[in-house]
């Protein structure tokens, strides 16, 4: 295991938890200037998409140029995206939606989970991908 709490076996990594929360370290790039930021990430199975939140958008010079009707846990909400790239675990993914927010946390949702097959193991804390 390395010093960094992540430790690969065959085609499985696993993390360990940071302080007791399942986070990952993603790379977040703008398409458009290829601006990049690097950023710890909740893996987050209840979100359809990745969401980012303002401090980090204006860092990348994200710009909002689309918006569209979402469910979230207070209702129906109209939220800003744009299409980013994201780096995690050596895979880059392209071309890929991105929601803002104003505050909060980097997510990982299922548009970038669902290419993955992830264990979380609570008892243990522990985080394994696939």
């Amino acid at each position: 295991m390395s010093s960094f709490g992540i430790e690969t076996m065959s085609e499985s990594t696993t993390f360990d938890y940071i302080d007791n929360d399942p986070l990952v370290v993603v790379t977040l790039v703008n398409s458009v200037s290829n601006k990049k930021v690097n950023a710890y990430a909740y893996l987050d199975t209840g979100s359809d998409a990745v969401v980012v939140p303002r401090d980090l958008w204006l860092k990348l010079g994200l710009e909002m140029t689309h918006r569209s009707n979402v469910s979230a846990v207070g209702g129906i909400v109209t939220a800003w995206y744009t299409r980013i790239n994201l780096e995690f675990l050596e895979n880059k993914h392209r071309n890929i939606i991105a929601f803002y927010q104003d505050d909060g946390d980097v997510l990982i949702g299922r548009n970038i989970l669902d290419k993955y097959s992830v264990t979380f193991d609570g008892r243990n804390s522990k985080l394994s991908i696939l």
